[in-house]
């Protein structure tokens, strides 16, 4: 809405994602070049008219437009001193294939995937789930997809896999603040079934739909070692069918030079009968993480 005591900016108020709004900055202000305040729960843009200005989400509704104005402008700051800006460049709003590998940064293709519409998955599922972690990481981790929580969070691996994870990578010597966690696939497939959501193994055109967002992701951030978690993982990988059992716990030389070792997926052990089987598996997966590890240093 324009502001009467303001009248050459607009205000907009949206609750979309923030990773959207950074990412369309620069298409905004082609269209309007005039002084607009965008508002999100989680973020504040503004356009000037000579700069961008970033900052977080108001703490509080305010009504008065002067009053938003000068709020958002002394809370935000200029575009070309913060790191949100760093890589971000214009998307479209429904990405396709061909677009995807020329982006140049993990904050762009977050940009750009979270209205993905590239398979039937979309529709379902909550939202897009990118991979998280650190962008400088040397060392990336492969799933398979989203599953309840992290369909619902936003997150790859914050369910109970993903807890299983964390706990035996840290046995393993590793730390997930410093890897790149993502999955093959980026949405959540599932039966409902009543209340609850029941995961469904994702099939090869929904893998093939979702190839080139991990083909980017191991672009941008080249990493010396690839650990896949599970067949979807491995197959997403490699390009080729997997049987984990005869694969896992070796190097394998990937084509960009780089080294792949496939484990089994976290959540594998949590569905195994008996606690004895859950204990040598488990004993199993923390060495494969351990080797993928110490790759690292050699």
């Amino acid at each position: 809405m324009p502001d009467a005591r303001n009248p050459d900016w607009q205000i907009i108020r949206t609750s979309h994602a923030s990773a959207l709004i950074d990412s369309q900055a620069p298409i905004l202000s082609n269209l309007r070049p005039a002084p607009w305040v965008i508002t999100a729960p989680d973020r504040t843009l503004c356009w000037d008219g000579q700069e961008y200005r970033f900052g977080p989400g108001l703490e509080k509704n305010i009504d008065d437009p002067a009053e938003l104005i000068a709020t958002a402008r002394e809370i935000a700051t200029a575009g070309s001193r913060n790191a949100w800006w760093d890589g971000i460049a214009p998307v479209r709003l429904h990405p396709v294939a061909s677009e995807i590998g020329s982006s140049a940064s993990l904050a762009s293709l977050r940009g750009q995937a979270i209205d993905c519409q590239m398979c039937d998955l979309c529709g379902p599922a909550t939202r897009t789930v990118s991979g998280e972690g650190n962008p400088e990481a040397s060392i990336i981790f492969v799933g398979e997809q989203p599953g309840d929580q992290e369909d619902l969070q936003g997150r790859p691996f914050v369910g109970p896999a993903g807890q299983l994870f964390d706990r035996a990578l840290k046995e393993a010597g590793g730390n997930r603040a410093e890897a790149w966690i993502t999955n093959a696939v980026k949405h959540f497939k599932f039966v409902p079934r009543g209340k609850r959501r029941i995961h469904q193994k994702p099939d090869s055109t929904e893998m093939a739909a979702c190839a080139p967002w991990l083909a980017a992701e191991r672009k941008v951030l080249s990493p010396k070692v690839t650990v896949m978690l599970g067949v979807t993982g491995a197959s997403a990988v490699l390009g080729r069918h997997v049987t984990v059992s005869r694969e896992r716990s070796r190097h394998i030389p990937l084509e960009d030079g780089s080294i792949g070792l496939v484990t089994v997926h976290p959540s594998y052990l949590l569905r195994l009968p008996d606690e004895e089987s859950k204990t040598r598996e488990y004993t199993k997966f923390v060495t494969d993480l351990r080797m993928a590890i110490s790759t690292l240093a050699g």
